[in-house]
């Protein structure tokens, strides 16, 4: 399932050219969503502004590439965040074929959703269990985005909310959507990737078994508590496709990282370094750049 966006250009943050690199890390489990590569020119490429006649599905994930010029703080003003529930029907924009209802099905089934939202069930378990979206699973969250990303209908519907309001039922080409307006909390971090043979989308180059490749991140981490410098041990050490850009993923909104990574940035004190975390990619280092 996809996000109801048509790709289109905010005018910051700088982000990577590519989502292909940063896909590979953090596509799949968490990302389900269709990715594509975009123009290099920002985060959701150089597109039209969104129309509801042709209704196109980027990624809702971030992807790793190699950076282009200084990175650049996001704009809060320019930008928002949200979180949504979409209940689909059969034919609409990107529904999964196992979606059989009706219009009609979808619309009551959103509005029961939107029903245990107002009784005070949590957003986030609301997401996972009604959703039709593949941002269900991670609450719902849609990160941060800038003016003209979203369809209109639901652009519109999120812009006369404040943060933490709820819509009610916002229909677009996509089904309906219950949307909250979150507040934009956005981080710029790097990372030093080590994975091993059989991980999820390792290189082919890589033979390690998983012990020897925690045993190199352990390594790696030791060799930063000591003082190296990350550019040095990310080149030495990473087998992430930016080692030789010290790491640098770019900057992401809450929830548009791995559920096990999340927290960990979101944490982590600018200029600090995170302790080793696994994931089914391989065990990441992450560093909080700003």
């Amino acid at each position: 399932m996809s996000r109801p966006t048509r790709p289109a250009s905010p005018p910051q943050p700088k982000r990577p050219a590519s989502y292909e690199a940063r896909i590979l890390l953090f596509g799949g489990a968490l990302f389900m969503a269709s990715c594509e590569t975009e123009a290099p020119t920002s985060e959701a490429g150089a597109a039209p502004a969104a129309t509801t006649e042709q209704p196109a599905a980027p990624p809702t994930t971030p992807a790793e590439a190699e950076p282009k010029g200084p990175r650049v703080a996001p704009a809060v003003d320019s930008r928002v965040a949200a979180s949504h529930v979409l209940v689909s029907w059969q034919g609409a924009v990107g529904a999964r074929p196992n979606i059989t209802r009706s219009k009609a099905e979808a619309q009551n089934r959103a509005q029961e959703a939107l029903s245990l939202l107002k009784d005070g069930k949590s957003f986030k378990e609301v997401a996972k269990g009604w959703s039709d979206d593949s941002t269900g699973p991670r609450g719902g969250s849609l990160g941060g985005f800038g003016h003209g990303t979203m369809v209109e209908p639901f652009e519109k519907a999120l812009r006369q909310l404040q943060i933490g309001e709820l819509s009610g039922l916002v229909e677009t080409p996509f089904g309906y959507h219950i949307i909250r307006r979150d507040a934009v909390q956005e981080v710029h971090v790097a990372h030093l990737l080590v994975t091993w043979s059989g991980a999820e989308r390792a290189p082919p180059s890589v033979s390690r078994s998983q012990q020897e490749a925690s045993a190199r991140a352990q390594e790696s981490l030791s060799q930063l508590v000591a003082g190296a410098s990350w550019e040095e041990t990310v080149r030495r050490y990473s087998d992430g496709p930016l080692s030789n850009d010290a790491g640098d993923l770019g900057w992401f909104g809450r929830g548009q990282l791995a559920t096990a990574l999340d927290d960990v940035a979101f944490n982590l004190d600018i200029g600090a370094t995170s302790e080793v975390v696994e994931t089914a990619r391989g065990y990441h280092i992450l560093r909080r750049l700003e």
